[in-house]
């Protein structure tokens, strides 16, 4: 006999579904790659490198980190290599200041700068001219009705966010962060968005850490170090980040689950980005695929060859004999 829960979910709207009738978009499948490998990864990973199309990021960094530098260098990446209609909003600088900078950056710019200061003005535009990604620098020099504070901050964030939901636009949002280095907003909008990227200085190399500190679609906790000179971030001069031991609770616990995938990839086990459960590991889906990506690299570094096998749809590495 039915459940009576599957009962109501045939006969009702898309409130209530039957998990096995719902059919995922092929956007999961058909990512954005900005073809640069290495950028494609942190957003999306190995087995599905790229950004999905429709994602929501908070972009968060120090002060002269090189946010803005680097949301230029991607916005020409959309746009030059995948041919996507891009949109950069300013509110901070003029549009002089970002052309002396994407010419120092020798960055062609055949998109678009705006200055919308509504955000619904700029919700609007974006509509009628197909803008595919939009760059907003920043969240805090946005208006939207006279509101102010907390609630203002919210209230564009949430607007943007829909935004991307409903058009399948991809939106950057640079955000500023307080003298603690933490987001300068409420803590809740990094829940908001699909993604917290941030960019931060390591003061011993004077490179760049850049960092998905939440990825609802991909790996995350992963920090990679980019050289910054006057031609911008070098992304083909990269390396994860080297953890110091003990410097951090959230270290050790990258440092065990790490230990854990290179084991069971020694033992001859086949794992995929999918398969924490089966090793009982508390971590999320997205924090596990980091994890393998880098277990991956360290071995394959080591002289293990590392194959690849599709099983029951997912993708899974094993150490080849």
């Amino acid at each position: 006999m039915p459940d009576k829960v599957v009962q109501a979910a045939t006969s009702s709207n898309d409130v209530v579904q039957i998990l096995n009738q719902i059919e995922v978009p092929k956007k999961f499948f058909n990512r954005l790659n900005l073809g640069v490998q290495v950028l494609d990864e942190i957003f999306g990973g190995q087995e599905m490198p790229g950004i999905l199309p429709g994602s929501s990021f908070l972009f968060t960094g120090m002060p002269g980190a090189g946010k803005s530098t680097m949301c230029l260098q991607l916005a020409e990446l959309f746009h030059k290599n995948i041919g996507r209609n891009v949109l950069y909003n300013i509110g901070e600088e003029n549009k002089n200041m970002i052309k002396l900078r994407a010419d120092r950056l020798g960055i062609e710019g055949e998109f678009c700068i705006g200055q919308h200061e509504e955000v619904d003005s700029l919700i609007e535009f974006c509509k009628k001219n197909g803008v595919e990604v939009l760059f907003q620098d920043s969240l805090q020099s946005m208006r939207d009705h006279g509101m102010q504070g907390p609630a203002l901050l919210r209230s564009v964030t949430k607007k943007l966010h829909m935004f991307a939901k409903d058009e399948d636009v991809t939106v950057f949002i640079v955000g500023h962060i307080n003298k603690g280095g933490m987001f300068a907003g409420p803590q809740e909008i990094k829940h908001e968005v699909d993604v917290h990227a941030h960019l931060s200085l390591n003061t011993d190399t004077g490179n760049r850490v850049f960092e998905l500190q939440k990825n609802r679609f991909g790996p995350a906790c992963i920090p990679y170090e980019f050289v910054l000179s006057a031609c911008g971030l070098d992304f083909h001069q990269v390396k994860q980040e080297a953890q110091t031991a003990g410097h951090s609770k959230s270290a050790e616990r990258r440092d065990v689950i790490l230990k854990l995938v290179k084991d069971k990839l020694l033992e001859g086990e086949k794992i995929s980005g999918y398969c924490f459960e089966r090793f009982n590991v508390d971590c999320s889906g997205g924090f596990w695929r980091g994890m393998l990506a880098k277990a991956v690299k360290e071995l394959q570094n080591q002289g293990f060859k590392i194959a690849e096998e599709r099983i029951n749809g997912r993708l899974h590495s094993y150490i080849e004999v």
